[in-house]
């Protein structure tokens, strides 16, 4: 008895909506991962995580808090689309606070560019829960032509300096052209 069945005859409905299913059923994409240090003295820095060539469609995007040292004032969390010239926000510009945020917080991009990235410290038991939709919010990026892009996170601090490290991990598959790519920077 042959029992091989691809998953599409297994789950015949179409999936293309985010959840996992369809993270699974549509090939899971690549993952990438970049840890960044957050090192700025008493200011607003940027730190460049993946480098963006063609079009890509993002899955997924989330970070966790490696190393909190100095981790007393971080606020103004928000990430961007930066092509050299132009900021494009991927999360509100107002942003989020990690702030005394211990070593395995989380950050999560699971809503509308509108809206702040979604925080959680781990000094209590937590539940970060999507109001009717995925986990993640997916969302597509364009590369400037001829242009370095990069998916960018944008920080403020009255630390002097601050001294803390994100991992940020990203699944992401090409775009429409198919020969998009994303690489950690």
């Amino acid at each position: 008895m042959d029992n091989k069945y691809s998953v599409r005859e297994v789950f015949p409905t179409s999936f293309d909506d985010g959840t996992i299913a369809d993270v699974m059923i549509n090939g899971g994409g690549f993952h990438a991962d970049k840890t960044i240090t957050l090192s700025a003295n008493n200011t607003t820095a940027q730190e460049n995580i993946f480098q963006i060539t063609g079009s890509v469609q993002i899955l997924a995007l989330k970070g966790v808090i490696t190393d909190a040292s100095t981790l007393v004032n971080c606020t103004a969390i928000s990430l961007q689309v930066h092509d050299g010239t132009t900021q494009d926000q991927v999360t509100a510009v107002g942003g989020s606070a990690i702030s005394g945020f211990n070593v395995g917080g989380l950050l999560l991009k699971d809503k509308a560019l509108a809206n702040a990235i979604t925080v959680a410290n781990n000094d209590q038991g937590r539940i970060v829960e999507a109001s009717g939709a995925p986990a993640y919010f997916q969302f597509t990026v364009v590369q400037k032509t001829a242009t370095n892009t990069f998916i960018r996170m944008q920080y403020t601090t009255t630390d002097a300096p601050i001294d803390a490290q994100i991992e940020w991990h990203c699944i992401w598959r090409p775009g429409p052209d198919d020969a998009g790519t994303l690489v950690a920077v």
